[in-house]
């Protein structure tokens, strides 16, 4: 007999990390559920005009036959995508092509830890990219660098890599996680800001600011209040 089985999807979380749940809930072959993510004509025969499936596995909860296979949950993933999209973002009528749409929910995703944040880190990244200047969005670094997320370094931020955004002008050539719906809205309906800089505070939000001089005495503020804080522990 064939059973149900729950798997969740959780925002954020790249294709390596969907298969490991995948294989954990239901024994798939991670290797190769990657490998037709990874592969462009899969994304073609779906009709995403988008580099792979990263991005398009949609962040939801499912119940799908134990007998799946790995192609079977890609098809129910990105047609759940497909009809979140056409319902939800569609409507709102994004001037930007779907890939790049979900490729800033993605930036955004890897960012805010406060869903409240999003439209306003949306704001910071739209208007960047009306200036020309560089995004210089972390997330970007963690997804070039090969293995698991781990603290940046200076010399990161110079790896050759077309989604290195400290590098390369413009959004990446697609996403870098798969969003959820939240912050695919946000990624098209940005709040009006003149805001161009964000750093975090370390309690899960953000301060923003317009100019690079803020910028900077936020940074040496939260310096100081992160050594208080050590010195207090000690």
């Amino acid at each position: 007999s064939k059973n149900r089985i729950k798997i969740t999807i959780i925002e954020g979380w790249d294709i390596e990390r969907v298969a490991e749940e995948l294989k954990v809930k239901l024994d798939i072959n991670t290797d190769k559920f990657i490998k037709i993510c990874k592969d462009v004509l899969v994304s073609k025969r779906f009709g995403l005009n988008a580099p792979n499936l990263e991005g398009y596995l949609y962040p939801d909860t499912y119940f799908v036959s134990d007998a799946y296979d790995e192609w079977d949950l890609i098809d129910v993933f990105v047609r759940h995508f497909k009809n979140n999209y056409e319902v939800h973002i569609r409507p709102l009528k994004p001037e930007m092509t779907m890939n790049d749409v979900v490729t800033m929910a993605s930036i955004i995703q890897g960012e805010a830890m406060n869903p409240d944040e999003m439209q306003t880190i949306s704001s910071v990244y739209h208007n960047r990219l009306e200036k020309g200047m560089l995004l210089q969005a972390d997330p970007t670094i963690q997804y070039a660098i090969p293995g698991k997320n781990r603290r940046l370094w200076n010399k990161d931020l110079k790896i050759d890599s077309p989604y290195n955004t400290y590098k390369y002008k413009g959004l990446p050539p697609g996403p870098i996680n798969n969003p959820g719906i939240k912050a695919l809205k946000a990624a098209v309906t940005p709040i009006k800001t003149n805001y161009l800089y964000f750093v975090s505070d370390g309690s899960g939000n953000h301060i923003f600011n317009t100019n690079v001089k803020d910028h900077n005495k936020s940074k040496i503020h939260l310096k100081k209040k992160r050594r208080e804080a050590r010195n207090k522990r000690k």
